[in-house]
């Protein structure tokens, strides 16, 4: 049968696709078990999930300062692309904080349980995407 081999993506060269990289960097690899485990309704380790998801915003807070509208310049319809990949990660940072605040109890999160707010982020992502291949991107 064979090995399969991961496709490798390349970095970016456009500021939005770089800033869209990272993003999903982020969320892969530094957030994936985390998230995995909220929605799972497991309990976490609350310390050490504090520790990644402060890291995360510190990276999130990276890639809205390169995006903001001060020291990036673009055009109308990635204009539209940054507002979206702004309000993608603001929404993922109101749910993780959420969870922080909630200690990561599953049962003192029935509130937030299963991430509802999720699904919304997935659409985001979705319309980001779609909106990325418009401009013709290197990155989707």
């Amino acid at each position: 049968m064979g090995f399969l081999r991961k496709r490798r993506v390349e970095m970016p060269k456009t500021p939005l696709g770089l800033a869209l990289y990272q993003y999903d960097n982020i969320v892969e690899k530094d957030l994936k078990k985390i998230i995995g485990s909220i929605n799972g309704g497991r309990k976490l380790n609350a310390k050490r999930a504090e520790e990644v998801i402060d890291n995360a915003f510190e990276k999130f807070d990276g890639i809205l300062f390169d995006i903001s509208r001060d020291k990036l310049k673009v055009d109308y319809r990635s204009d539209k692309i940054r507002y979206n990949i702004i309000e993608m990660i603001n929404k993922l940072k109101r749910l993780l904080e959420k969870a922080k605040i909630n200690r990561f109890d599953p049962a003192r999160m029935k509130d937030i349980e299963g991430f509802p707010g999720m699904g919304e982020i997935k659409e985001i992502r979705g319309l980001i995407m779609n909106r990325m291949k418009d401009i013709e991107s290197d990155y989707l």
